[in-house]
């Protein structure tokens, strides 16, 4: 068995000379194996090999008794060794699954001991009987290629170099070689899928197909082989596929071309939206092929306005040619036809700047203003940016006020002699009904003079007789 663990572990790549690894030993069978033959592996490789436990609690004198075990198997193979006491159910939320969070806390154990030992690679126990057991489970919630692929024989620091080695190997190994192990008992509880699945399941397809373990690890492979070429053309596609980005210290939204998604086929598409997930999210986590088809239906979606809502506070809205994938601090997406608008309006600050805030948390812009002389050889810059908009200061009536779209706002564009309704000016610029509130609207008097970033108004205007000019810009 050895022999093959090393054909597998050199096939992978998972290991280099002088690597210092970190194995997770929970004291089971698989990872008391995985410890003992990379100890014997160690000579070969040059490993610095660390052993570590997490001790859930969730089996009182029974999960006591894994880390001493553990701690001990460490001390007679000559490896250092540390462990470390959570309690799982303090982490739980309304909803969560306790085996879903237990997992996340034994992975950020392990790279919290990775970090402190600088260790290269993470090791741990999966064998071919998990491959299949994953394959299944995922296939039964409804997973995509993805999903489909089971568990990786080496992403990142990860390597699992039991991943072509059945349960019954490892067993014959371990009574061949005398080791002990400790037996977990919740792994025979009905209570979680994956047991179900491998204690009634499986036996079933084995009876269908005795070799079933190793076609689904063959096709694992084939799987994973496939979604890594379509993942590496979507890559690029994606890039393409981005009209801005909005970033504040982490990324919150991305703006995606509806027209090349469009033409795209639907594979891509797909693996389109798992990426822009991942990349506001850090992980396409909780996202599965039935998120990924109702993206697939917004985007043919013939109406101009149409969104759907997703886990994480994640929303896609389609607005003409946009879509927006946003991570927003609300679980639910505001409808189109929602009552609630925002609103905001302020006195604007000459010769200093105005932050503007809606609803006591809804950044809207920051405004810059200054008051320059002026004669008609003056450069004014009015003209160069649609973020800044000149205007003859002394024509102007105090205080000027920033304020909300409001229905039947009107004004006289730069340049025109009649007036025009702003929502007329919002759809020619394609600006969505949702956000059309969030455009600030600069007022003097009763007199519109600004739709920011968008149109300056006739009034107010530079002339051949201005003496001074009110520079306002946004920030």
């Amino acid at each position: 068995m050895l022999d093959k663990i090393k054909k597998t572990i050199k096939r992978f790549g998972m290991l280099t000379k002088r690597d210092t690894v970190v194995v997770a030993v929970s004291g089971g069978v698989d990872s008391v194996i995985l410890l003992h033959t990379l100890v014997r592996l160690s000579k070969e490789f040059k490993l610095s090999i660390i052993a570590v436990h997490l001790n859930h609690g969730l089996r009182g004198r029974e999960s006591d008794r894994d880390e001493a075990f553990v701690k001990e198997l460490a001390k007679k193979l000559g490896v250092k060794f540390t462990s470390k006491r959570i309690d799982i159910n303090s982490l739980l939320k309304k909803g969560d699954s306790l085996q879903d969070i237990a997992r996340e806390a034994r992975y950020v154990f392990f790279e919290e001991a990775a970090k402190r030992y600088k260790a290269d690679k993470i090791a741990t126990g999966h064998n071919m009987d998990d491959q299949a057991e994953t394959m299944v489970m995922r296939f039964l919630n409804g997973s995509g290629l993805r999903g489909l692929c089971g568990i990786p024989p080496a992403r990142r620091q990860y390597i699992r170099p039991l991943i072509d080695i059945t349960r019954q190997e490892i067993e014959k190994y371990a009574e061949g070689k005398r080791l002990k192990f400790v037996k977990d008992s919740s792994n025979q509880s009905a209570r979680y899928l994956r047991n179900r699945i491998r204690l009634k399941l499986m036996p079933i397809l084995i009876g269908y197909n005795p070799s079933i373990k190793n076609d689904m690890a063959r096709l694992s492979r084939i799987l994973a082989r496939d979604e890594d070429y379509m993942e590496d053309q979507a890559k690029d596609i994606f890039k393409d596929c981005i009209k801005e980005g909005a970033r504040g210290r982490k990324k919150t939204i991305i703006f995606l071309s509806a027209k090349k998604l469009n033409s795209l086929h639907d594979a891509i598409k797909a693996r389109i939206f798992f990426m822009a997930a991942e990349e506001l999210l850090g992980s396409p986590k909780g996202f599965y092929s039935y998120h990924a088809e109702d993206f697939l239906k917004l985007l043919s979606s013939r109406s101009p306005n149409a969104s759907i809502t997703l886990p994480h506070s994640m929303a896609v809205y389609r607005e003409y040619d946009v879509i927006t994938i946003e991570k927003s601090q609300k679980s639910e997406v505001r409808s189109q036809n929602e009552n609630k608008e925002t609103t905001f309006e302020k006195v604007l600050k000459i010769n200093g700047k105005t932050l503007v805030i809606a609803d006591g948390e809804i950044r809207i812009a920051e405004f810059k203003t200054e008051i320059l002389s002026y004669h008609p050889t003056s450069h004014i810059p009015y003209s160069t940016s649609k973020n800044i908009a000149c205007f003859d200061y002394d024509k102007l009536e105090f205080p000027l006020i920033v304020r909300n779209f409001r229905p039947g706002d009107k004004f006289v564009p730069l340049g025109m002699n009649g007036h025009k309704k702003v929502k007329e000016l919002f759809q020619e610029k394609k600006i969505a009904r949702r956000r059309r509130n969030k455009v600030p609207i600069l007022v003097s008097g009763s007199e519109i003079i600004w739709v920011a970033g968008m149109r300056q108004a006739e009034y107010g205007k530079i002339r051949a007789n201005t003496k001074n000019v009110l520079k306002i810009e946004t920030i």
